[in-house]
């Protein structure tokens, strides 16, 4: 499976994966650490992450103002 980068941002990077799995939803990784965002609902899918509370808002927030671009990328690369 490839990872299509879609977006960075101090130190992340915000990635698609070719032929994933539904729902629509974002990987970041950095810093030693990955989460899954929900791009429909906007919810963290991973329970567990190695990402501080500040850092998950912050990928949260850059995620919600990207939403959009996000969405057009992950329908580019599922149909």
């Amino acid at each position: 499976m490839t990872r299509i980068k879609a977006l960075s941002s101090k130190h992340l990077a915000y990635k698609i994966n070719e032929n994933d799995h539904r729902p629509p939803h974002v990987h970041v990784e950095g810093m030693g650490a990955s989460v899954r965002i929900n791009l429909l609902s906007l919810e963290i899918i991973d329970s567990e992450t190695e990402f501080s509370s500040a850092t998950l808002n912050r990928i949260l927030r850059v995620v919600k103002e990207n939403r959009m671009l996000l969405l057009e990328r992950w329908e580019e690369l599922h149909g």
